[in-house]
């Protein structure tokens, strides 16, 4: 599907309208500031593309005929999300409305190259015209939008351009992003934050920041290595090459003690960005909920809801969001 239409200022306002519910064309004409003419233009191109459908009308104050409602077209357009995880690749297909349609996941063997993940991709993220694009996360240090990843705690990947070999490889628009920044997108998507961070302790342990309700990457895409601060001068040793990492001190140990060590890390990321929301996710903290929610600090602090598939759903939602 070719987006390069519909990607104007006014084609993204009136999405995103939509998407905060079914409304009528003279409301978003209002809301917008366009002209009833200008919305029933963009409005007939989205839905031509596949975007919007009508569902029906209701009837206004007064004597005026009814208004016909919309919605986002959930099964116009979609986009896939992938997760690199250090041991596993997992797709997500997700609709317009950011809901996912299917899942998929393909274990990776030790030492993976970037050539295979490419090969697991291909035949899970078919080219279609309704298919807008992939996301795909992985850990970081990388380089956004360009997509240069070289992330920790996988040997052989220094410097690898993984957005420019995946548009070769699959013939699709492709973003690349941190996993941990596609996991506070997913969460952001479905409720209101401000000054958050997404704590995500899987195989690796990072943070996603939310500060003034965006995501917040800093000037050199690095902001979010919370795994790779130090908590212990004389720690074990991080896939990072440092000693006595967040990762590395939490991964040596286990239960209640592991929890207790993030509960630490997390009090001192609250204490210097002076955050008021915490979620957390990733396998670890899937297995053992309540002992991680008993070690963090009094602030608001809550488990995703979204399981296993919160960063593939990230990754799907860097493409939707160009949308909106």
């Amino acid at each position: 599907m070719d987006l390069s239409s519909l990607r104007s200022h006014n084609d993204r306002t009136v999405l995103g309208l939509v998407r905060s519910g079914a409304v009528s064309r003279a409301s978003i004409a209002a809301e917008a500031g366009l002209t009833p003419q200008a919305v029933s233009k963009i409005v007939a191109r989205l839905m031509a593309a596949g975007l919007l459908e009508e569902i029906g009308t209701v009837r206004g104050g007064g004597r005026g005929k009814p208004r016909t409602t919309l919605r986002l077209a959930a099964g116009g357009a979609c986009a896939y999300g992938a997760y690199v995880d250090r041991d596993e690749l997992r797709v997500v297909r997700l609709d317009l409305t950011g809901e996912v349609v299917s899942s998929a996941v393909v274990p990776l063997a030790p030492m993976f190259t970037p050539d295979d993940v490419l090969t697991a991709l291909a035949p899970l993220v078919p080219v279609r015209d309704e298919v807008l694009g992939l996301g795909i996360a992985i850990a970081g240090p990388l380089t956004f939008p360009a997509g240069v990843v070289s992330p920790n705690g996988l040997p052989g990947w220094d410097c690898v351009p993984l957005r420019a070999l995946a548009e070769d490889r699959l013939g699709l628009p492709v973003a690349v992003d941190k996993d941990t920044n596609a996991a506070v997108l997913a969460e952001a998507w479905r409720r209101p934050l401000r000054d958050a961070a997404l704590v995500f302790a899987g195989t690796g342990l990072g943070v996603g920041l939310l500060l003034g309700g965006e995501v917040h990457r800093g000037g050199r895409s690095g902001a979010g290595e919370f795994g790779h601060t130090t908590i212990q001068l004389d720690g074990p040793l991080c896939v990072c090459g440092r000693r006595g990492c967040v990762e590395a001190v939490h991964a040596a140990a286990s239960g209640a003690e592991a929890a207790r060590v993030l509960g630490a890390a997390v009090r001192n990321l609250v204490q210097l960005l002076d955050l008021d929301q915490i979620v957390l996710s990733g396998r670890k903290v899937l297995a053992a909920p309540e002992l991680y929610l008993e070690a963090m600090p009094e602030v608001d602090v809550s488990v995703s809801s979204s399981g296993s598939d919160l960063v593939p759903v990230g990754a799907g939602l860097l493409v939707l969001g160009e949308l909106f």
